[in-house]
Order: structure tokens, then C-alpha cells, then sequence
């Protein structure tokens, strides 16, 4: 929840669900907007137009920052490796 409530996060997100969800709301319900027969049975897939990009940015946001997080506070892979070698080849003298 933490990530979540991150100012750039929830900036980015926004952002995301209005480019990406106001270029799904024209192409699935352009025509009734443009002709003026939108009714208010519309309104809540129109809603949910905007919440799937908000969701799926928040969440690839979120996996993205505690991905780097985990990466930040585990050894990586060839650190140890060279510790192994280290030990081994100390161990060979």
C-alpha cells in the first residue's frame, strides 16, 4: 500500500488512465457521444474505461518498485559467486 500512495505513483497512474482511457472511451463509445444518444446505462463502462489503465499502471508500478527494492537489499548473483571462488581457490592453497 505503501508504493501505492506515492505521489509519483499515483501521479503516473493518473496520467496513464486519462491518455490511455480517454483513447478507449472515444473508440468504444465515440459514436454514442458524437451523436448524443450517450445514456446513463453508459456511464459506469465509460468508469470503468478509465479504472482497467489506472490499475494495470499502479500495479506494473508497484511490481516494478518492490522488484527493485528486493534487488536493492539481496547479494546479487556474481557477488557471491566471486565470494565462492574466493573461498575455494583460499581453500586450494
Amino acid at each position: 500500500m505503501t508504493y501505492c500512495l506515492e505521489h509519483d505513483t499515483l501521479l503516473f497512474s493518473l496520467k496513464m488512465a486519462l491518455v490511455v482511457g480517454t483513447l478507449l472511451a472515444a473508440i468504444n463509445h465515440g459514436q454514442a457521444l458524437l451523436t448524443g444518444h450517450f445514456t446513463l446505462g453508459e456511464l459506469l463502462p465509460v468508469c470503468l474505461t478509465y479504472c482497467v489503465p489506472f490499475t494495470v499502471s499502479m500495479y506494473s508500478q508497484v511490481q516494478g518498485k518492490r522488484q527493485r527494492d528486493l534487488s536493492l537489499t539481496e547479494p546479487s548473483v556474481p557477488d557471491e559467486r566471486r565470494k565462492l571462488e574466493t573461498a575455494q581457490h583460499g581453500q586450494l592453497e
